[in-house]
């Protein structure tokens, strides 16, 4: 599954990270790269992640769908 949504306002695509199928935003924009909790995880120069694991209980609940739903997080962790 991948899908675009809303971090900090800004658009990021939720996805499984290709190395260990951990669920993680994949950076859009080279902007992204200040915001908190973005890494280099990648095999290419422009692979930048949050890794889901790495945010608190408040910013999960603050990732959205692009319509403003909230992304049930819990469901993802089972899938």
């Amino acid at each position: 599954m991948e899908v675009k949504v809303l971090y900090h306002g800004e658009v990021f695509v939720l996805t499984r990270h290709w190395g260990d199928g951990a669920w993680c935003l994949q950076v859009t924009h080279p902007s992204q790269l200040r915001l908190p909790h973005v890494e280099f995880a990648g095999g290419y120069p422009n692979e930048y992640y949050v890794f889901l694991a790495n945010l608190s209980p408040e910013e999960l609940a603050g990732i959205t769908y692009l319509d403003g739903r909230a992304v049930n997080i819990g469901a993802l962790k089972t899938a």
